[in-house]
């Protein structure tokens, strides 16, 4: 038997995607680390601090969808994503010029459009590669660990630094060189999937026709949808809210805070790739209810936890909840239709979630922070996850080798 090399197509598909994906977060989340300085220079209320978060995530809602839709019909998906992370780099690039309050919800608006289409491209592009054993390993390590070690983890710590050192505008003039070299990198290394490929792995899935109508009758569907808005929620709360809550609050420097955030990220990204990774062997449903409970006790920790020490702790252990985040987002969606669809059906979930967590949420934890406080905002986020726990009860297993083991065991059953 020929040993499988490890730099092989997978291998290098699943590290470039890891880094499109990371600076997709490390450009959309560094302004909640930048909210401090900016909040003071343009004197902004918690509500605009919340309209500017919604503004990207109501057109990422919009475009995401449209993103799958191009992936699944596109001659050239490559190009395509190509293109868009290029866009994104020089829009991000733009935030540097930024001189007033409706300037920056302008641009995050346009953020939105051209970052939304990327997730699903890069999500279905590797559903076909991916080799049905690492699905979970692959979505986890590109969308969690990429998302945290660029959004989460390095974000705040550099951000903040550069912030410090000059000023918050300079942060944002340096994302226009990786966007260039991951455009290249792209159009140069990644391959458009064959359709022979498309057509074998599908044979795997039910074979009726599908749209947007049919998928939401599929109950994995659905419940990934209202899941994936909850985690949205939990994750979009604490990020846009947790820093001003330790910065105006608890009252440590900026520096301090940066620290407590990158603790969740350090999180974010470690589980973020084990989490699913593990669901690969024992099951979705299992991982998704064990983990996600963990999720409703981090916001948790910033209210009552006065301890530097073990607020950096319990933030990163409680962080290992996000690893389900991936799963619900692309594993269990695209393993619950007809892979031919599976752009569509993240598309979809990363839609309707945008628009639920996303948009809606901060415009609601906004005026939430401005009535009731900055602990209100943790009280949501910590709500939210503890409805994408309940309904984790509700999931069908679709973790292939369950499902393979659990229909074999049926057919032992029904000889006997």
């Amino acid at each position: 038997m020929e040993k499988k090399k490890f730099w092989s197509y997978e291998n290098k598909l699943v590290m470039i995607f890891f880094f499109s994906i990371g600076f997709v977060f490390f450009d959309r989340l560094a302004i909640n680390y930048l909210i401090p300085f900016i909040q003071e220079d343009f004197s902004l209320t918690n509500t605009q601090i919340g309209l500017v978060s919604a503004a990207l995530a109501i057109t990422w809602s919009i475009s995401g969808p449209i993103g799958g839709i191009l992936s699944d019909k596109a001659k050239s998906k490559k190009a395509v994503l190509a293109i868009f992370v290029l866009l994104f780099s020089v829009v991000s690039l733009l935030h540097g010029l930024v001189g007033s309050f409706v300037m920056l919800f302008v641009l995050r608006l346009i953020m939105g459009l051209v970052e939304g289409p990327i997730v699903p491209i890069t999500q279905s592009i590797l559903t076909v590669e991916s080799s049905e054993n690492r699905r979970g390993f692959n979505s986890g390590f590109t969308m969690n660990t990429g998302n945290a070690v660029f959004g989460s983890f390095l974000a705040p710590l550099v951000i903040v630094a550069l912030a410090n050192a000059f000023d918050w505008h300079t942060a944002f003039y340096l994302t226009i060189v990786p966007g260039v070299i991951l455009a290249f990198v792209i159009f140069k290394y990644v391959k458009n999937p064959d359709q022979a490929k498309i057509t074998q792995v599908s044979s795997l899935a039910p074979k009726e026709k599908i749209n947007f109508k049919q998928m939401l009758k599929h109950r994995n569907v659905w419940l990934s949808i209202v899941i994936f808005s909850a985690f949205m929620t939990y994750i979009m709360a604490f990020n846009i809210y947790g820093p001003l809550f330790l910065v105006n609050v608890k009252g440590v420097s900026a520096s301090t805070m940066s620290i407590v955030m990158a603790s969740f990220g350090a999180g974010f990204a470690l589980f973020g790739v084990i989490v699913p990774a593990i669901s690969d062997r024992i099951g979705r449903k299992p991982i998704s209810l064990a983990f996600g409970f963990l999720s409703i006790f981090t916001p948790l920790v910033l209210i009552y936890v006065d301890s530097l020490a073990l607020t950096l702790i319990l933030v990163f252990a409680f962080s290992s909840g996000t690893g389900v985040a991936a799963l619900v987002m692309s594993a269990i969606p695209t393993e619950s239709v007809p892979f031919q669809y599976a752009g569509a059906a993240i598309g979809l979930t990363i839609g309707i979630g945008e628009f639920f967590g996303g948009f809606l949420n901060p415009i609601i934890s906004g005026i939430a922070a401005d009535t009731f406080g900055l602990t209100a905002p943790l009280f949501i986020s910590s709500g939210a996850a503890t409805v994408a726990f309940l309904c984790s009860f509700l999931l069908i297993e679709s973790s292939p080798s369950k499902v393979a083991v659990e229909q074999t065991e049926s057919s032992s059953l029904v000889k006997v």
